[in-house]
């Protein structure tokens, strides 16, 4: 016999984590997500002097894609975005030079906003909806501010070719993903 009562769906939720939790796991373990916040973090690791500044131009940006939200916008295939500014980002830091902010801000910029409207929850209440994507922009600033700590760490020597390859990489399997979910 089946039950008679329903319960609401999740399916946005992270490993049956909701909430709050929920959030600050969801840029952890959403492949895109991590590479795209791990190639930034990189990114702004190599451009020592800018790397505040563009820091809290990643934290405005996650701001605005909220607020976006909330005011109940929302986009098709976010994640195609997210994925162009893993590949984006991870390009510039194959490359290894510094690049200047006029290029660097707007990758950021679109990466705040697409990180947050690929993370909207399931959730039934705004309440919980806001309090998920506020943990996600925690969580993304997080992992950015720490990829962006040791790229720093490691601009000399052979620790800066090691970071030039995981650019690679990420790069690489971004393009690849993006390629795969564009041709279906």
């Amino acid at each position: 016999m089946l039950p008679s009562t329903a319960t609401p769906a999740h399916a946005h939720d992270v490993i049956g984590v909701g909430g709050f939790y929920g959030g600050l796991l969801h840029p952890l373990l959403v492949p895109a997500h991590i590479m795209a916040l791990v190639a930034l973090g990189l990114l702004m690791g190599q451009q020592a002097p800018d790397r505040h500044a563009l820091l809290a131009l990643l934290t405005a940006a996650l701001v605005a894609g909220i607020v976006v939200i909330v005011l109940a916008f929302a986009a098709d295939n976010p994640d195609y975005a997210v994925l162009a500014v893993a590949a984006l980002a991870g390009i510039a830091v194959a490359a290894g030079r510094p690049l200047p902010v006029a290029l660097t801000g707007p990758i950021v910029l679109v990466a705040g906003v697409a990180v947050a409207l690929d993370s909207v929850p399931q959730e039934i209440s705004m309440p919980a909806t806001f309090l998920a994507l506020v943990a996600t922009a925690i969580m993304a600033v997080i992992v950015t501010a720490l990829a962006a700590a040791i790229a720093t760490r490691l601009a000399r020597g052979w620790p800066a070719i090691a970071v030039r390859v995981a650019g690679s990489w990420i790069a690489a399997s971004a393009i690849l993903v993006l390629a795969l979910r564009l041709t279906r």
